[in-house]
């Protein structure tokens, strides 16, 4: 498998957006049963990653973000991390994508900034689902949607403690642009120790290439935008061909595919659609990003 690193700076990148929605589609039941779905239907994952790359995700990413034990532990699936995170890397793997990266969401623990014996179990937490994936072929760990600070920066410490394999993290922003109390390009900070650094937003085109090109500036590590979707009405696609929809600047792939165009020249080197995202969103990345090269 090719080394990502090798492409920073360099090639567009799309990642596979993730797999939730088309599962909920299906009729799983994500709060109760993802884990036995990763477990035991591994073709219905596979099937859904395939769609992902068929659409032009040269990066697909893993169905683990609830890897972490505590999370595990409410569902009683603790005992079997290892198992959840080998299947879900396997069906990524059979579809033999260009890479691959392992997702870890929020460990779901409560966090105590100021207490050393918090932070070390957060620490743990991230600590133990990143050795799960020792050895493994994959191109890298992917940190997302940590809920503070404080909490990326246990995340990272405790990938970097089991695994020197490129990381990427991102955080969510609020619907005024700050994560954690700050604007994006100063929460850049809390991930200084990860590879890529990205952003997830539902702001519209040109709030996000703003906070971009603001990262851009502040920053000369890959940047990686994950751009929230939500699925359009009819009567909202009708009126979308109209001019921009204020509560959803993404109701089409067309709308996204335009907005991509703008967030390249901002700086952004990965793309990636989630939320709602269906793969035709994904489709839309990869066609406005298929020979370019990063401009930064």
């Amino acid at each position: 498998m090719a080394d990502i690193q090798l492409r920073f700076h360099k090639d567009m990148l799309v990642m596979s957006a993730p797999i939730d929605y088309a599962l909920t589609r299906q009729g799983v039941d994500l709060d109760n049963d993802a884990e036995f779905v990763s477990l035991f239907e591994g073709d219905t994952v596979h099937d859904a990653l395939s769609m992902e790359q068929l659409a032009g995700a040269a990066c697909l990413v893993t169905n683990t973000e609830g890897i972490c034990k505590a999370r595990l532990a409410h569902k009683r699936m603790e005992l079997h991390a290892q198992e959840i995170a080998d299947s879900a890397i396997e069906a990524a793997q059979e579809c033999t994508p260009q890479h691959i990266v392992f997702e870890i969401g929020p460990c779901g623990l409560p966090l105590d900034p100021e207490s050393g014996a918090s932070r070390k179990q957060s620490r743990k937490q991230y600590a133990d689902a990143a050795s799960l994936v020792a050895g493994a072929e994959i191109d890298g760990v992917f940190l997302n949607g940590m809920r503070t600070a404080a909490d990326m920066q246990c995340a990272i410490a405790g990938v970097r403690d089991a695994t020197d394999m490129p990381l990427f993290a991102s955080v969510t922003l609020d619907a005024d642009g700050f994560f954690d109390g700050m604007p994006a390009h100063e929460a850049v900070s809390c991930m200084e120790g990860a590879d890529v650094v990205g952003i997830r937003t539902a702001a519209d085109t040109d709030a996000v290439a703003a906070i971009v090109a603001k990262m851009a500036q502040e920053i000369d590590k890959p940047i990686l935008v994950q751009v929230e979707i939500k699925q359009a009405t009819e009567a909202e696609k009708r009126r979308a061909t109209l001019g921009p929809l204020p509560d959803n600047p993404y109701p089409t792939p067309d709308h996204l595919a335009q907005a991509a165009v703008q967030y390249f020249k901002a700086g952004a080197q990965f793309l990636r659609a989630v939320g709602e995202a269906t793969p035709a969103y994904t489709g839309a990345l990869a066609a406005v990003c298929y020979g370019l090269d990063a401009r930064r």
